[in-house]
C-alpha cells in the first residue's frame, strides 16, 4: 500500500473532485449525445454509423454497452479515463526525474479544459490517456504496447493520429537512434490503428476522410480558445507572469539545452503538432487538450522551482474561480458557469420533447429538430413503433414521404434547418414551425 500511496491520492483526488458535477446532464456538446445515441443505436440496431465523421470507433461502441444508464454512470467513464491519464502523466514525469512530479500530476486534472472534459461524455481525456499511455511505454521501450495503446488512441480521436511523427522522434531519440526499432514501432502502430478503425473503414472504405468543416473564427477568439478556454483567466495569468517574472530574474537557462534535452523537444513537437492542427481546425478548445500536459513539462524546465509551484497552485483553483467570456467577467469559475449552461440546454431540449410530444397525433408526422436530433431522441426516448420520426435533416425518402405520402412536417428554427431549407425549400413549402431555436445565455 505504501509504495502506490501516491498513485492512489491521484486517483482518489480526481474521483472526489468529479463527482458533484457528472450527474446533471451528458454535457453541452452535442457529439457526446451523438455518440452516446450511436451506441443506442448499435446496441438496439445491430447498425454502426459514425456519429459523426471521421469516426469514434472505441467510444461508440462502449457507449452501446451502457448507453441506457444514468447520466453520472456514463460520466463516470470520462473521469476513470482522466484518473488513468494522471497516472500515466505521473509515471512519466517519474521517468524524467522531475522532482515536482506529483505536485504536476495533482494539478493537471485541475487544467480548466482538463476538469470540464472530465465531466461529460466527450471522449477527449480517454484519447489522451491513451495517448499517454503511448508515450509511457515508448520510453520504456515497450513497442507492443505502446503501438496498441496508439491504435486505441486514433480509434478515440482519429486526428491524433498527427503525433505519430513526433511518437517516432521519441523512440529514435530514446532507443540510441535504432532507427530499426522506429520502424517496427511504425508497422505496429499502424496495423493497432487499422484493426481498432476498421469498423469505419469496413462500413465507408475512405469515404471516412471528410473535412471538419471550415469555421470562420476572428484572430481574438482563436486566441481566446487556445488560452482562456484551456488554462482559465487566473491560469493564464499565472502562466504569463510567471514567465516574464522568469525572464527577469534568471532568464530562460534551461532552453540553451533544448537540443540535448530530446524530451523537451518531442514535448516542443506536441504543441506545434497540436497548434497547426487547432489553427486548421479552430472548433473546439479540447482539441488543444494533447498538448496540455507537455505545456505543463516545457514550464517545468523553463521556470524555477518556486514560481513553477506558485503557477500549479493558480491552476488547482483556476476552474473554480474567475470566468472571462466576450460579454463578463464572472467571479465564479467555469466548470460552475457550465453546469449552467447544461441547465439552460436541458430545459431547451425537455420543453422541445413536451412540445413533439403535444404535436404528436394519429398521422405519421416528421419532426426536423436539427442538430438537437440525438439529444432530443435519447432523452424522449420515444417509441419506435409510433408514427413521429425525429430527423436532424431530411433525406430524400423523408421529402417523398411528405409530398406524396402528405407526412405533417415540423421544424423547429435551426441554422442547419435553415441551411438546408435555402437549398431545398421544403421547410417553407411543407414545414409547420413548432419550436424556436437554443439560444445560449452566456
Amino acid at each position: 500500500m505504501k509504495k502506490y500511496f501516491r498513485e492512489i491520492m491521484i486517483v482518489i483526488i480526481v474521483l472526489l473532485s468529479r463527482l458533484p458535477f457528472i450527474f446533471n446532464s451528458l454535457g453541452i456538446d452535442l457529439d457526446a449525445w451523438r455518440e452516446v445515441y450511436t451506441g443506442k443505436i448499435l446496441h438496439e440496431d445491430h447498425i454502426y454509423n459514425v456519429s459523426r465523421f471521421p469516426g469514434y470507433p472505441f467510444p461508440e461502441f462502449l457507449y452501446s454497452l451502457v448507453y441506457y444508464q444514468p447520466y453520472w454512470v456514463i460520466n463516470l467513464l470520462s473521469v476513470v479515463f482522466t484518473a488513468g491519464c494522471c497516472l500515466y502523466f505521473f509515471k512519466i514525469l517519474n521517468f524524467l526525474t522531475i522532482k515536482l512530479a506529483f505536485l504536476m500530476a495533482i494539478v493537471f486534472p485541475f487544467v480548466p479544459i482538463i476538469y470540464l472534459s472530465s465531466t461529460t461524455a466527450m471522449e477527449y481525456n480517454w484519447s489522451l490517456f491513451f495517448l499517454l499511455g503511448s508515450v509511457y511505454y515508448l520510453l520504456k521501450k515497450n513497442l507492443w504496447l505502446s503501438a496498441l495503446l496508439c491504435g486505441l488512441m486514433v480509434s478515440t480521436r482519429f486526428n491524433n493520429i498527427i503525433f505519430l511523427p513526433a511518437f517516432a522522434f521519441l523512440l529514435y531519440s530514446f532507443s540510441g537512434k535504432d532507427i530499426k526499432k522506429v520502424l517496427q514501432f511504425s508497422v505496429l502502430a499502424f496495423l493497432s490503428i487499422c484493426f481498432f478503425f476498421s469498423p469505419v473503414i469496413l462500413k465507408y472504405g475512405t469515404g471516412f476522410f471528410q473535412s471538419y468543416g471550415d469555421s470562420e473564427v476572428s484572430l481574438g477568439s482563436l486566441l481566446s480558445l487556445a488560452t482562456l478556454y484551456i488554462y482559465g483567466a487566473l491560469g493564464m495569468l499565472a502562466i504569463i507572469l510567471g514567465l516574464i517574472i522568469q525572464l527577469f530574474t534568471g532568464g530562460y537557462r534551461e532552453l540553451k539545452n533544448v537540443s540535448k534535452n530530446h524530451f523537451v523537444i518531442f514535448s516542443i513537437l506536441m504543441i506545434v503538432f497540436n497548434l497547426v492542427f487547432f489553427i486548421r481546425y479552430p472548433l473546439e478548445a479540447g482539441y488543444l487538450i494533447p498538448s496540455v500536459p507537455f505545456v505543463l513539462i516545457l514550464l517545468y524546465y523553463i521556470l524555477n522551482e518556486t514560481l513553477m509551484k506558485s503557477v500549479l497552485f493558480v491552476l488547482f483553483l483556476s476552474p473554480f474561480l474567475i470566468h472571462v467570456n466576450a460579454k463578463k467577467i464572472q467571479i465564479t469559475g467555469g466548470i460552475f458557469i457550465n453546469e449552467n449552461y447544461e441547465n439552460q440546454q436541458l430545459k431547451y431540449c425537455n420543453d422541445l420533447i413536451r412540445e413533439i410530444k403535444i404535436h404528436s397525433g394519429n398521422q405519421p408526422s416528421i419532426f426536423h429538430v436539427g442538430n438537437y436530433s440525438e439529444q432530443v431522441s435519447l432523452m424522449g426516448n420515444f417509441d419506435k413503433n409510433s408514427n413521429i420520426k425525429i430527423v436532424k435533416y431530411l433525406s430524400p425518402k423523408d421529402q417523398e414521404d411528405i409530398i406524396n405520402k402528405k407526412y405533417v412536417l415540423y421544424y423547429s428554427d435551426t441554422e442547419s434547418g435553415k441551411t438546408e431549407n435555402s437549398k431545398t425549400h421544403m421547410l417553407d413549402q411543407y414545414g409547420i414551425f413548432l419550436y424556436k431555436d437554443f439560444e445560449l445565455i452566456r
